[in-house]
């Protein structure tokens, strides 16, 4: 069992990249993150204090992103004053933001990398302070408190480094239907939903605010992903119970959507085409 007792945590994420060069080079002076690993495909990004792999940058040719996918992948950072920090240090260099919001649950930041990838960049807030209603956590959209964030940033005359206990917090993927999505997330990972409306929805694991949530605002009639667009590639889910596990497995067959499996590693396509890694460890 996993923080907020939940049955699962996130992952790494594998975003499909046109310039991985350029690419790279964001993710190590906006976000502050390490190079773990490079090969002549791809290259993986995290923090190296922590051995942790965040993200994963593969190179492909093609330059058309009318498919659904990601609409942002967010991180979750260990304190408030991280959240500050890491403002702090967006504002100091003059990286565009692209929003930020108090959510009742959290803090949040929003930014696009230069091939459009949505990245949420969060701290949560304690959990007393959560809007809940029987199963239900209820999340706002207020104006961030920058100049409180600000206040509590901690100086640092070092280059910026995401800390090492950063953590993959959750996935917003664009989708054409918003309620078979859901329906099928939560019935292969046994989740709830905490929150919905109209044109979107969020679930997640346990008592968590949501570990994935659903949106149809890019539109009707796109293509489902295919491994060689860019955007989302793949994301992986960690289980660390073997009966779970094989849960997962048995409603991904019942699906049709297990790609294959081994004693420890299931691959699952998702209803817009992601690639769903799901680990046992």
């Amino acid at each position: 069992m996993y923080q907020y007792q939940s049955k699962v945590r996130l992952g790494s994420v594998t975003l499909n990249v046109v310039n991985l060069e350029l690419e790279t080079q964001y993710y190590q002076e906006v976000l502050g993150m390490d190079i773990l690993n490079q090969d002549e495909t791809g290259v993986d990004l995290g923090s190296e204090k922590a051995q942790t792999k965040l993200i994963r940058l593969e190179k492909v040719k093609s330059d058309d992103t009318k498919a659904y996918g990601l609409y942002h992948l967010a991180l979750v950072l260990p304190s408030r004053s991280d959240l500050g920090n890491f403002l702090k240090h967006l504002l100091e260099n003059e990286f565009p933001i692209v929003g930020a919001a108090n959510h009742g649950y959290s803090e949040a930041i929003y930014l696009e990398d230069l091939e459009g990838n949505g990245i949420e960049v969060y701290q949560d807030n304690d959990e007393k302070l959560w809007d809940k209603q029987a199963d239900k956590i209820i999340g706002i959209t207020e104006n961030l408190d920058a100049e409180s964030l600000l206040t509590i940033a901690t100086e640092s005359e070092n280059k910026y480094k995401l800390p090492a206990q950063t953590r993959m917090g959750h996935l917003h993927l664009t989708v054409e239907n918003v309620v078979e999505a859901t329906n099928f997330y939560q019935q292969l990972f046994d989740m709830t939903e905490k929150f919905a409306v109209h044109s979107a929805s969020w679930i997640s694991s346990g008592n968590y605010h949501h570990h994935f949530a659903f949106n149809n605002w890019a539109g009707v009639n796109l293509n489902n992903r295919t491994t060689d667009l860019p955007g989302l590639l793949e994301f992986i889910i960690y289980v660390d119970d073997e009966a779970f596990f094989n849960q997962i497995k048995e409603h991904a067959k019942q699906m049709a959507r297990l790609q294959s499996a081994d004693e420890n590693k299931l691959i699952i396509e998702d209803l817009s085409g992601n690639e769903i890694i799901v680990k046992l460890e």
